[in-house]
């Protein structure tokens, strides 16, 4: 059972929904705590951004509400024609990520009267009234919980899912490398790391919108996430060569040893280099700690290019120059690896050297709710 901080402040929220409902002797409360577990959001930036289109639904869903009953009253056929027109209103308004909470709004205040037996008008406009400030009650405490209580620690989320995720595609790639895996069992495999990544991209979106609304440090908080966009890009280009190596692992099986052994150096020497930009990401180690170990061996005169050219141009048959055509997906896989790598080092040698006293990253022990 996994138990993180945002399950927490569901409850929170409720928690606080509630207390200040019964504190101004408002009712039902329950209204107020569903619109509070509706209105949450997984960031600081969408709980402000929402509580304007949360405010703007919940008002046009009050006066279509309040309108329909004092026309025609308020049986099931009105409420189900309303609700047809509160939704079409909120397309029009481009306002549909607020209208699960609209309808609710509309439904609870056209249900006013069956509370109030012989109600007058006057009695069912202030019950309305009262049921608004219900949900608004419960969208205005979704916003200062996520605003003050446990705010999300993107950084630390996003490196762990990133090493993690990434320490798992280099364990199959090493499999890949040395023809030990099942083709069926990685390809199951590769799902689940497919997932994992579009997941881990979901959260830096949530993250590049998140704002810092009370201290100003606009460049060091872009120059952060400049650097964990490079960060999660190099775990999508290491996914993608994985599911490069998978696809063709026939091809590769059947190439020269010589060049199988370069592939493999090549793959190695890229995967200790991501390893310690990690560390380096840390501060475990120096940034301008020497990269000079990862440059191409001496031992090969010719780059890993110009060795797959000369093997392509000795292929004799159609079907060697299809696999040859093939492995050069993989190379161009790993050319783009290496590339990420090459960027994301040096930005973070610059993050860490220059600044200092502003680019601070808290990334703190991993949990069991990451």
């Amino acid at each position: 059972m996994r138990f993180g901080a945002r399950v927490f402040k569901t409850g929170v929220t409720v928690v606080l929904t509630l207390f200040i409902a019964e504190t101004l002797g408002l009712g039902p409360s329950l209204i107020a705590a569903i619109a509070a577990v509706f209105a949450l959001q997984p960031n600081v930036h969408r709980s402000v951004m929402n509580t304007w289109d949360q405010f703007q639904g919940n008002t046009l869903g009050a006066i279509a509400a309040i309108v329909m009953v004092l026309l025609f009253g308020h049986n099931m056929i009105v409420i189900g024609l309303t609700v047809i027109l509160v939704l079409a209103v909120l397309l029009f308004f481009n306002l549909q990520s607020v209208s699960t909470l609209a309808v609710v709004t509309m439904i609870a205040i056209m249900d006013a009267p069956t509370v109030i037996e012989s109600s007058t008008t006057t009695d069912f406009l202030e019950a309305a009234g009262v049921r608004f400030a219900l949900v608004m009650i419960g969208v205005l405490s979704s916003l200062v919980v996520n605003l003050l209580f446990i705010p999300p620690k993107y950084e630390t989320k996003m490196y762990h899912n990133c090493f993690n995720i990434t320490s798992d595609i280099f364990k199959w790639i090493r499999l890949e490398l040395n023809a030990v895996s099942e083709f069926q069992i990685v390809k199951k495999d590769i799902e689940s790391l497919r997932t994992r990544v579009v997941t881990l991209e979901t959260m830096y979106l949530w993250y590049r919108e998140e704002k810092n609304y009370f201290r100003r440090n606009n460049f060091a908080d872009a120059r952060r996430k400049i650097l964990f966009r490079h960060l999660i890009a190099s775990t999508r280009r290491t996914f993608e060569l994985l599911r490069k190596l998978n696809r063709y692992e026939n091809d590769y099986n059947h190439l020269d040893e010589d060049f199988k052994y370069r592939i493999r150096h090549e793959m190695d020497r890229l995967m200790v280099y991501h390893e310690q930009i990690f560390m380096k990401i840390t501060e475990k180690i120096r940034p301008d700690a020497p990269c000079g170990i990862y440059d191409n061996d001496i031992q090969f005169e010719n780059s890993m290019m110009d060795d797959f050219v000369m093997l392509y141009q000795q292929a004799k048959t159609p079907e060697e120059k299809m696999q040859y055509e093939n492995i050069l997906e993989v190379i161009s896989s790993i050319h783009e690896y290496s590339n990420s790598l090459d960027r994301l080092d040096r930005l973070t040698t610059s993050f860490f050297r220059f600044h200092g006293d502003k680019n601070k990253i808290n990334i703190q022990d991993e949990t069991l709710d990451i």
